[in-house]
C-alpha cells in the first residue's frame, strides 16, 4: 500500500485496538506496542501530516494504552468526543436518569460470564475467551436489555456497548457516536487536503468509507472479521506499524 501519492497535509487516523494494539483476552491489559508509539509521535511531529487517534475507548483508557499523544488528534468513546492537541477536555455530567440506565446495564453485565467496562456514556460486555455458543447468547441478551433501557447497543469484535447518545453539538456530532462522522470534523477542523484511515471492526467501515471518498481506507485483517469488499488490506497491526514507519522515513 502506497501513501505517497496522496496529497498534504494528509489527516493518518487510525483505530486503536486490533489495529495498532494487539487484540488481547483482557481489554484493560491491551497497549499499543513501544516502538509503534514511537513511530506515531515521529508522525505527529511531521509539517506534513495531521495524526489522530478514532477509537471506542474513553480518553482515559486511550492514556494508558498509548502513553504521551504530544500533537496529535483523539476521538474517543467512538468520536463522541473529539479532543484537539493541546485541548483540555472536560467531563460532561451525567443526569440522574443516565446514570441509573447505565448503572442497570453494568448490574446486567456482573451477572453474564463476561467482562465489564465502564466509560463515561457507556458500558461494555466483553464475551472475547468464552465459547462461541455463549457469546453469541450473551451478546444478543446485551442488546436487548440495552434496548429496553433506552440505551443504544453496538456490536464489535467480541463486545456489546450500550450507550448513551452524545449530547446535541458535542464536538460536532450529535445522537450516537460514529467514526465516520468524527473522522470528518477532524479532517473539517485540520483543513486536511486527503485522509488515511485503517481500522479492524464494524464499528471502522464508517470511517473507512469516509477516508475512501478522500484518500484511501484500509481494513486490518483478523480471524473475527471478513474484510469488507473492495477496501484495501493490511495483514496485521505489525503490517500497519511498517506502513507507518515507511511513512515516517
Amino acid at each position: 500500500m502506497d501513501l505517497s501519492a496522496l496529497p498534504r497535509p494528509l489527516l493518518v487516523a487510525l483505530d486503536v485496538d486490533g489495529t495498532l494494539a494487539p487484540i488481547v483476552d483482557d481489554p484493560a491489559t491491551a497497549r499499543i506496542p513501544d516502538e509503534t508509539r514511537r513511530i506515531l509521535r515521529r508522525l505527529a511531529r511531521r509539517d506534513d501530516l495531521v495524526v489522530a487517534l478514532v477509537t471506542g475507548r474513553d480518553l482515559r483508557m486511550l492514556e494508558r494504552m498509548a502513553g504521551r499523544m504530544p500533537g496529535m488528534w483523539r476521538a474517543v468513546e467512538h468520536g463522541a468526543r473529539v479532543i484537539a492537541p493541546g485541548e483540555r477536555a472536560h467531563a460532561r455530567p451525567l443526569t440522574a436518569d443516565e446514570r441509573a440506565r447505565l448503572d442497570a446495564f453494568a448490574s446486567f453485565v456482573r451477572e453474564s460470564p463476561g467482562r465489564l467496562e465502564r466509560k463515561p456514556r457507556a458500558v461494555a460486555l466483553h464475551v472475547r475467551g468464552l465459547d462461541e455458543p455463549t457469546q453469541s447468547e450473551w451478546l444478543a441478551r446485551g442488546a436487548a436489555r440495552a434496548s429496553a433501557l433506552g440505551l443504544a447497543p453496538r456490536l464489535g469484535r467480541a463486545v456489546l456497548e450500550a450507550e448513551l447518545g452524545a449530547p446535541d453539538g458535542a464536538d460536532g456530532v450529535a445522537g450516537v457516536a460514529d467514526k465516520g462522522r468524527a473522522l470528518a470534523v477532524i479532517h473539517a477542523r485540520t483543513g486536511a487536503r486527503a485522509v488515511f484511515f485503517a481500522g479492524d471492526d464494524l464499528t471502522d467501515l464508517p470511517a473507512i468509507t469516509y477516508a475512501q471518498k478522500h484518500g484511501v481506507g484500509a481494513f486490518v485483517e483478523s480471524p473475527e472479521r471478513t474484510p469488507p469488499t473492495g477496501v484495501p488490506t493490511l495483514a496485521s497491526p505489525a503490517a500497519l506499524g511498517d506502513l507507518l514507519a515507511t511513512l515516517s522515513a
